[in-house]
């Protein structure tokens, strides 16, 4: 039954993920952190695999039906991206030798809620933007949002899409793509960090889940990749706002209950 559930939250949240750039994770881990049946590291896991998987398929999907995209963005943010995942769930396994697994999620509830509250007002807005061409700044910039899509547990949707129309004068739409592209580099980075610091042995039991969440993560990936082709930018840019405040008050509330632990 919970397998179900995860997969109807998935399924939502990668559709999402591929049609506005969210990615998924962003989604995928307040829900999960909110149903509680999981701890902070399976959680962290289940997501990275559904978020993962969705981006195999989303950016498949546009590069089947011949989406340009500026590789060298790509190639530079992902880099840094890879070192920046690495950093990040270095950083929260750090955190873990200190604090308790409550704190944690509380912690990571709180910086979510703060930094999606500020893409929320960016984004809405858009009046000014940059367009950043050294390769070396374009590393930094995915070094700090490899890191804090690592350190959050999340695919760093949000915070992508935010960062490229911030700095490469993207719109909505078009960072969407780019974003999920970028995730695909991230999350990559952030398995096979879970995978050499821990082993496969301690997600072993969740290959139940995994056959009911992977082909929620596929279908979610497929439909959010038509639906980015379909919509203009005022509907992607409306629909990304609206998710995006929903998640602040769900992250707030996350935050408040652990805080209460």
């Amino acid at each position: 039954m919970l397998a179900l559930v995860y997969s109807v939250v998935i399924l939502i949240a990668t559709t999402l993920g591929a049609f506005v750039g969210l990615g998924g994770g962003v989604i995928i881990k307040p829900i999960l952190d909110f149903i509680g049946a999981e701890p902070r590291m399976q959680v962290d896991f289940l997501s990275s695999m559904a978020v993962f998987t969705m981006s195999v398929v989303s950016t498949g999907k546009s590069i089947k039906n011949k989406v340009k995209f500026k590789k060298d963005i790509i190639a530079f943010i992902s880099a840094g991206s890879v070192a920046g995942g690495f950093l990040g769930s270095y950083c929260m396994d750090l955190l873990g030798n200190f604090f308790a697994q409550e704190n944690i999620r509380c912690i990571q509830a709180f910086v979510l809620a703060t930094l999606l509250t500020a893409v929320c007002i960016y984004v809405s807005k858009q009046s000014f933007s940059f367009h950043v061409k050294n390769p070396f700044a374009i590393c930094f910039v995915g070094l700090t949002l490899g890191f804090f899509a690592s350190f959050l547990g999340i695919g760093g949707g949000p915070i992508n899409v935010a960062v490229l129309t911030l700095f490469f004068s993207m719109n909505v739409k078009e960072s969407a793509v780019y974003s999920v592209a970028i995730i695909f580099f991230s999350q990559l980075s952030k398995l096979a960090t879970i995978f050499v610091s821990t082993g496969i042995e301690p997600y072993i039991h969740q290959w139940k889940t995994l056959i009911f969440i992977l082909p929620a993560a596929i279908l979610g990936g497929i439909i959010g990749s038509k639906f980015n082709r379909k919509f203009d930018d005022v509907i992607i840019r409306k629909i990304f706002v609206a998710v995006m405040i929903l998640l602040v008050i769900l992250n707030v509330y996350n935050g408040i209950v652990y805080l209460t632990l």
